[in-house]
Protein backbone atom coordinates (compact mmCIF):
# COMPACT_ATOMS: atom_id res chain seq x y z
CA UNK A 1 0.00 0.00 0.00
CA UNK A 2 2.93 2.05 1.43
CA UNK A 3 4.57 1.62 -2.20
CA UNK A 4 1.13 2.57 -4.14
CA UNK A 5 0.88 6.02 -2.42
CA UNK A 6 4.56 6.32 -3.38
CA UNK A 7 4.22 6.09 -7.00
CA UNK A 8 1.00 8.45 -6.98
CA UNK A 9 2.88 10.78 -5.11
CA UNK A 10 5.49 10.66 -7.58
CA UNK A 11 3.72 10.43 -10.72
CA UNK A 12 0.98 13.71 -8.94
CA UNK A 13 4.57 15.47 -8.74
CA UNK A 14 5.68 15.38 -12.32
CA UNK A 15 4.67 18.30 -14.52
CA UNK A 16 7.05 17.87 -17.96
CA UNK A 17 8.32 20.85 -19.18
CA UNK A 18 6.40 23.54 -17.81
CA UNK A 19 7.31 25.83 -15.01
CA UNK A 20 5.42 24.76 -11.02
CA UNK A 21 4.11 27.60 -9.27
CA UNK A 22 5.48 27.83 -5.42
CA UNK A 23 2.93 25.31 -4.60
CA UNK A 24 3.56 23.03 -6.69
CA UNK A 25 7.10 22.81 -6.39
CA UNK A 26 6.29 22.25 -2.68
CA UNK A 27 4.86 19.60 -3.53
CA UNK A 28 7.45 18.07 -5.62
CA UNK A 29 9.57 19.03 -2.77
CA UNK A 30 7.62 17.43 -0.05
CA UNK A 31 7.45 14.27 -2.26
CA UNK A 32 11.05 14.21 -2.72
CA UNK A 33 11.51 14.37 1.10
CA UNK A 34 9.14 11.43 1.72
CA UNK A 35 11.03 9.08 -0.79
CA UNK A 36 14.37 10.02 0.42
CA UNK A 37 13.34 9.12 3.47
CA UNK A 38 10.78 5.81 2.70
CA UNK A 39 12.57 2.85 3.55
CA UNK A 40 15.37 4.80 5.51
CA UNK A 41 11.57 5.58 7.49
CA UNK A 42 10.43 2.30 8.20
CA UNK A 43 13.21 1.10 10.03
CA UNK A 44 14.87 4.28 10.98
CA UNK A 45 17.62 3.11 9.30
CA UNK A 46 19.09 7.04 9.38
CA UNK A 47 20.47 8.88 12.30
CA UNK A 48 16.88 9.97 13.91
CA UNK A 49 19.01 13.16 14.79
CA UNK A 50 16.90 15.85 13.15
CA UNK A 51 14.27 14.71 13.86
CA UNK A 52 14.62 14.92 17.33
CA UNK A 53 16.26 18.23 17.04
CA UNK A 54 12.74 18.89 15.44
CA UNK A 55 10.82 17.93 17.91
CA UNK A 56 12.90 19.73 20.35
CA UNK A 57 12.31 23.15 18.58
CA UNK A 58 8.62 22.28 18.58
CA UNK A 59 8.58 21.38 22.07
CA UNK A 60 10.63 25.09 22.85
CA UNK A 61 7.88 26.72 20.31
CA UNK A 62 10.82 27.59 18.24
CA UNK A 63 10.46 27.63 14.91
CA UNK A 64 13.51 26.99 11.92
CA UNK A 65 14.09 31.02 11.61
CA UNK A 66 14.49 31.19 15.19
CA UNK A 67 16.36 28.45 15.83
CA UNK A 68 18.70 29.49 13.23
CA UNK A 69 19.16 33.11 14.82
CA UNK A 70 20.25 31.38 18.36
CA UNK A 71 24.39 31.10 19.31
CA UNK A 72 26.32 28.90 18.33
CA UNK A 73 26.43 27.52 22.04
CA UNK A 74 22.53 27.58 22.28
CA UNK A 75 22.53 25.37 19.18
CA UNK A 76 25.02 23.26 20.41
CA UNK A 77 22.85 22.92 23.49
CA UNK A 78 20.00 21.72 21.48
CA UNK A 79 22.40 19.70 19.58
CA UNK A 80 23.79 17.85 22.77
CA UNK A 81 20.44 16.74 23.57
CA UNK A 82 18.92 15.20 20.43
CA UNK A 83 22.32 13.61 19.98
CA UNK A 84 21.50 11.96 23.55
CA UNK A 85 18.43 11.09 23.02
CA UNK A 86 19.12 10.02 19.32
CA UNK A 87 21.72 7.52 20.43
CA UNK A 88 19.06 5.76 22.57
CA UNK A 89 17.52 4.27 18.73
CA UNK A 90 17.30 0.41 18.89
CA UNK A 91 19.10 -1.08 16.43
CA UNK A 92 17.85 -3.23 13.50
CA UNK A 93 19.18 -6.56 11.98
CA UNK A 94 22.12 -5.89 9.42
CA UNK A 95 20.47 -7.95 6.79
CA UNK A 96 16.88 -5.83 6.93
CA UNK A 97 19.18 -3.27 7.20
CA UNK A 98 21.09 -4.30 4.00
CA UNK A 99 17.84 -5.24 2.39
CA UNK A 100 16.00 -1.90 2.98
CA UNK A 101 18.92 0.22 1.61
CA UNK A 102 19.04 -1.66 -1.52
CA UNK A 103 15.47 -0.29 -2.26
CA UNK A 104 16.16 2.82 -0.53
CA UNK A 105 18.89 3.62 -3.22
CA UNK A 106 17.45 3.06 -6.08
CA UNK A 107 15.16 5.50 -4.88
CA UNK A 108 18.11 7.79 -3.70
CA UNK A 109 18.70 7.63 -7.43
CA UNK A 110 15.81 8.80 -8.67
CA UNK A 111 15.28 11.34 -6.28
CA UNK A 112 19.00 13.21 -6.55
CA UNK A 113 17.86 13.31 -10.32
CA UNK A 114 15.06 15.18 -9.75
CA UNK A 115 16.38 17.44 -7.35
CA UNK A 116 19.07 18.33 -9.54
CA UNK A 117 16.25 19.07 -12.43
CA UNK A 118 14.72 21.69 -9.96
CA UNK A 119 17.88 23.25 -8.89
CA UNK A 120 18.80 23.92 -12.37
CA UNK A 121 15.27 25.47 -13.35
CA UNK A 122 14.73 27.18 -10.22
CA UNK A 123 17.52 27.66 -8.17
CA UNK A 124 18.03 25.51 -4.68
CA UNK A 125 14.86 25.50 -3.09
CA UNK A 126 14.12 27.94 0.04
CA UNK A 127 11.13 25.87 1.43
CA UNK A 128 10.68 28.71 3.69
CA UNK A 129 10.54 30.88 0.79
CA UNK A 130 8.40 28.97 -1.14
CA UNK A 131 5.59 28.85 2.18
CA UNK A 132 5.82 25.00 1.88
CA UNK A 133 3.19 23.57 4.21
CA UNK A 134 4.63 20.38 4.23
CA UNK A 135 8.26 19.21 5.30
CA UNK A 136 10.72 18.81 2.59
CA UNK A 137 14.55 19.00 3.18
CA UNK A 138 16.33 19.15 0.23
CA UNK A 139 19.81 19.44 1.33
CA UNK A 140 18.94 15.98 2.80
CA UNK A 141 18.38 14.50 -0.93
CA UNK A 142 22.15 15.51 -2.12
CA UNK A 143 22.94 14.12 1.60
CA UNK A 144 22.09 10.93 0.35
CA UNK A 145 22.95 11.21 -3.49
CA UNK A 146 25.15 8.32 -4.84
CA UNK A 147 28.39 8.64 -5.89
CA UNK A 148 27.56 8.94 -9.38
CA UNK A 149 26.08 12.54 -8.67
CA UNK A 150 28.80 13.92 -6.45
CA UNK A 151 30.81 15.90 -9.02
CA UNK A 152 27.36 17.43 -10.45
CA UNK A 153 25.94 18.32 -7.33
CA UNK A 154 29.33 20.00 -6.98
CA UNK A 155 28.97 22.36 -9.32
CA UNK A 156 25.65 22.96 -9.08
CA UNK A 157 26.06 23.77 -5.01
CA UNK A 158 29.07 26.02 -5.86
CA UNK A 159 26.84 27.78 -8.55
CA UNK A 160 24.15 28.56 -5.79
CA UNK A 161 26.49 29.63 -3.15
CA UNK A 162 27.47 32.17 -5.39
CA UNK A 163 24.43 32.81 -5.97
CA UNK A 164 23.59 32.71 -2.41
CA UNK A 165 20.80 30.67 -3.30
CA UNK A 166 22.10 27.86 -0.51
CA UNK A 167 22.38 28.46 3.31
CA UNK A 168 25.45 27.60 4.68
CA UNK A 169 24.51 24.89 7.14
CA UNK A 170 22.65 23.37 3.98
CA UNK A 171 25.77 24.13 1.44
CA UNK A 172 28.53 22.15 4.25
CA UNK A 173 26.03 19.61 4.88
CA UNK A 174 25.96 19.04 1.59
CA UNK A 175 29.78 19.29 0.87
CA UNK A 176 30.38 17.39 3.90
CA UNK A 177 28.57 14.26 1.91
CA UNK A 178 30.09 14.67 -1.58
CA UNK A 179 33.29 14.95 0.17
CA UNK A 180 33.26 11.10 1.34
CA UNK A 181 32.14 12.38 5.00
CA UNK A 182 35.54 11.94 5.63
CA UNK A 183 35.78 14.46 8.60
CA UNK A 184 34.50 14.50 11.74
CA UNK A 185 33.14 18.17 11.46
CA UNK A 186 29.17 16.75 11.43
CA UNK A 187 27.89 16.79 15.32
CA UNK A 188 28.54 21.18 14.64
CA UNK A 189 27.23 20.31 10.91
CA UNK A 190 23.93 19.46 11.54
CA UNK A 191 23.23 22.00 14.47
CA UNK A 192 23.58 24.77 12.21
CA UNK A 193 21.35 23.64 9.40
CA UNK A 194 18.39 25.53 8.85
Amino acid sequence: MKKIILLILVLASCKTGEKLNNSELCGVLSNLHLQDQFYRGMQELEDPFFMVLDSLMDVNNLSRSEYAKLSEKEQLAFGKIARKIADTKPKISKVEEDSLMVLQKELDYKTTEKLLEIVKKYGFPDTEKLKCENYAAPFLIFGHAPKKYWKEIDKVIEKEKLANRIGEGDYKYIKWHIGGRKDNEIDQIQIQVN
